[in-house]
């Protein structure tokens, strides 16, 4: 195996990353690879440094670099330090031009603003992100991406995985060392045009001492670390939460489209009527994405977590919080906003912020009704299998009006409130003449102005 694969880190049964050199992992019998989760065994070669291996063979290429990223995000996490070079000025081996930066609370790979990094802090003058650079390894976010965030971003260039043989070559490369870092993006400085020290990143205009106070502060959208924005959130009565959700919203509670009041399992979990919640979340996770920046990529157990900090729980039975948030962001997905990535556990991206026009080119009839005949006979020409308790609902919604909602989101409620596929739904609004095609609707009105 040449030099450059040898794996020097692993995680042990606990979860804890270990270094191959440490004494005591010699007489450990279970260690796993940090990129595909595989059985590795410790070896040396006579004199030489030891290593992990797979215990079975195995086609694992960046095995090494998985495993000094992770081994690096847990030298972050235990050192809570780091020196970093003095921002706008190159560093110079010569002399100290370094300020060293603390801090208490972090995070690996987390996502800020729907963009993945590698570390995050919480030091005392705002947040700080890291960016781990490894040979043969790509980056997990782009510069252009990470600039978007404005906040401070350091690079670190750590060495191949060939020349780091444990913890304390890591350590000095990593927390010491100064040629191998540079900053991406910093609030208060930029760096100087052109290139420096073989820097890969243009040079940031420089922020204005209101802005860059303001961008170094801690982002209350950030769900690892800011819990301030949350706490006083969850303080407030029930119709300052909504005074604030209609600023999130950007639209009266009464003009609330229909999709965040989804009746869903366990929705009475957080105290409030659903709609506040819902409103919260679709704001946050899905109204607030950046377009064109990462993935938008979030999971269920994120939302569900994030609502927690929000609101003060009581579920009626076991997991009712996260059966409501799956429900919810299912229905989302079932309207268009979001894409489900199936995996040990379900992401969801973001597609959309706003729903489409009349996809289906339906409009609803003026002053349409449905008779209890018309719902029993037409129903069944539709194949549609209506509950008892959807009857009256049904009648109440066409009783000498129609919905308040568009045809496409009653099609969607309707359909998940009976199981049936769209398709029929829309059968069933044809056959009982409650709809009629948005083009024919307007030529009828321009026959009825001509």
């Amino acid at each position: 195996m040449a030099k450059a694969a040898h794996i020097v880190f692993a995680k042990d049964g606990a979860g804890n990353i270990a270094a191959a050199s440490d004494l005591f992992t010699a007489g450990r019998s279970m260690y796993l690879c940090l990129a595909c989760g595989k059985e590795l065994r410790r070896k040396t070669l006579g004199d030489g440094f030891p290593y992990f291996v797979h215990a079975q063979r195995t086609s694992c290429r960046l095995a090494a670099h998985y495993a000094l990223r992770a081994a690096a995000q847990r030298v972050l996490t235990e050192s809570r330090f780091i020196k970093v070079p003095f921002t706008g000025q190159p560093v110079d081996a010569n002399r100290l031009s370094a300020s060293l930066v603390q801090w208490t609370d972090s995070a690996c790979d987390v996502e800020v603003g729907h963009v993945p990094v590698d570390f995050l802090a919480e030091t005392g003058e705002g947040q700080l992100l890291i960016e781990l650079s490894i040979p043969g390894l790509p980056a997990t976010s782009t510069p252009e991406r990470l600039r978007i965030l404005r906040l401070a971003t350091l690079e670190v260039e750590l060495p191949p995985p060939a020349n780091v043989h444990g913890f304390s070559d890591l350590r000095q490369s990593l927390l010491h060392s100064l040629g191998n870092k540079r900053w991406v993006f910093h609030p208060a400085h930029s760096l100087p045009a052109g290139r420096q020290n073989g820097a890969r990143y243009q040079a940031e205009p420089r922020v204005p001492p209101v802005q860059a106070l303001e961008a170094g502060a801690p982002s209350p959208w950030n769900p690892a670390l800011s819990f301030a924005e949350s706490t006083c959130f969850r303080q407030l009565a029930v119709t300052e939460k909504l005074e604030v959700l209609e600023k999130e919203m950007d639209l009266p509670c009464d003009r609330w489209p229909a999709y965040v009041d989804i009746e869903v399992g366990g929705e009475q979990t957080f105290g409030v009527d659903r709609r506040i919640w819902q409103a919260d979340v679709f704001s946050r996770f899905v109204q607030k994405h950046h377009p064109g920046v990462g993935e938008n990529m979030f999971s269920s157990a994120a939302v569900s977590e994030w609502l927690k900090s929000r609101y003060l729980l009581d579920r009626p039975f076991p997991g009712a919080d996260s059966i409501a948030v799956h429900q919810f962001l299912t229905a989302l997905v079932q309207r268009g906003f979001l894409v489900e990535r199936n995996g040990d556990e379900p992401r969801y991206r973001v597609v959309r912020t706003r729903p489409a026009a009349n996809e289906s080119g339906l409009v609803w009839r003026p002053h349409a009704t449905l008779s209890a005949s018309q719902l029993r006979v037409l129903s069944m020409q539709a194949g549609l299998r209506v509950p008892v308790d959807i009857v009256q609902w049904l009648l109440e919604s066409f009783d000498d009006c129609h919905p308040s909602v568009t045809v496409d989101d009653f099609v969607s409620i309707l359909s998940r409130r009976v199981h049936a596929p769209p398709r029929s739904i829309i059968a069933f609004l044809l056959d009982a003449k409650l709809v009629v095609d948005g083009g024919e609707d307007r030529q009828g009105n321009q026959q009825i102005l001509f």
